[in-house]
């Protein structure tokens, strides 16, 4: 047997997928989509690399800027701020009042009008009132540690619902555990009143009183002195009439008889404490306008007026 002689075969060029087509497959039937067409092969039959992929060029952004606070924003902040400093202040003063309490126990001063002697209370027919009154005011201070100093006060009177009578009382020092007694004088020349009041002052003999005192009251604790602060001292529950006339005074006696008096009798004799206790310490006060002569006569009538306190803090009254 003979060799045969074989002609070189072809092999056939491999074609790249394109579109899901490989090799020149078909895809797609007939009324389908066009196929596209092959890519250009370069000489020797090899297929062209794909595009290079050059990404674009980043372009530099500016850091990006801090936002800025709105007006708002500071406000509710400034807001924030003030509320907790107020909180604070009221806690430190909530704890040095606590301490001050604890440490010196303060207690208000009492006051009572132990006497009232209403010297004159004249109306004329056209409703003038003429009066004058003269008063002694107990106060005391109940403090051990604790001394008051009083302004100017200034105190007025008033009888059935009608004011019959002003007066000032000179400001004092009150000492810790001190007892004060106050006297004074209120009066009204011609005043005004109204016409009911007017005849319920003509009409009766014994009038319903009421005081009221004002003043400025600071308290001081060794060298330290406090701002003063207003207070009131009302009074009420105590009557009095229209003080009778003193009798005139007995005529003077004769020279003579005050030296032979004086010669008859006994020298004094001087008593010794035998105890060293101290007695309550007492002052007794009177003012300039109490030591003037009064219209009327009669001794001073003891009174149970009550006496409350009021304290006045700026718009506070307690």
């Amino acid at each position: 047997m003979g060799d045969r002689a074989y002609g070189a075969a072809t092999k056939p060029v491999p074609v790249r997928a394109t579109n899901g087509v490989a090799n020149g497959g078909g895809g797609g039937g007939a009324g389908g989509p066009p196929r596209p067409a092959p890519p250009s092969m370069l000489p020797g039959g090899r297929v062209p690399p794909p595009p290079m992929y050059r990404p674009k060029p980043v372009q530099s952004r500016p850091p990006p800027r801090r936002p800025r606070r709105s007006a708002r924003g500071w406000c509710c902040v400034c807001c924030l701020w003030m509320t907790l400093v107020l909180v604070g202040l009221v806690l430190l003063g909530a704890i040095a009042a606590g301490v001050f309490y604890v440490v010196y126990h303060p207690r208000p001063p009492s006051f009572a009008v132990t006497s009232l002697r209403l010297a004159a209370l004249n109306v004329s027919d056209s409703d003038a009132l003429t009066s004058r009154i003269d008063f002694t005011v107990t106060t005391r201070n109940p403090n051990e540690k604790i001394a008051f100093a009083y302004g100017d006060i200034a105190a007025s009177f008033s009888a059935d619902g009608a004011d019959v009578g002003a007066g000032t009382v000179p400001g004092f020092l009150h000492p810790a555990g001190n007892t004060t007694v106050i006297r004074g004088a209120a009066s009204a020349a011609a005043a005004t009143i109204d016409p009911v009041q007017a005849a319920a002052l003509r009409s009766r003999k014994s009038h319903a009183m009421s005081a009221e005192m004002d003043a400025k009251v600071g308290f001081q604790i060794g060298g330290f002195r406090s701002k003063r602060i207003s207070v009131r001292v009302i009074c009420k529950g105590f009557s009095a009439g229209v003080a009778k006339p003193s009798p005139p005074p007995a005529p003077a006696p004769a020279p003579e008889a005050d030296a032979a008096a004086a010669a008859a009798a006994p020298a004094p004799v001087r008593s010794r404490s035998h105890g060293h206790g101290r007695s309550p310490r007492s002052v007794v006060r009177t003012s300039s306008s109490s030591s003037s002569s009064s219209s009327g006569g009669g001794k001073m009538t003891p009174t149970d007026a009550k006496c409350k306190v009021r304290i006045k803090i700026w718009i506070w009254s307690f």
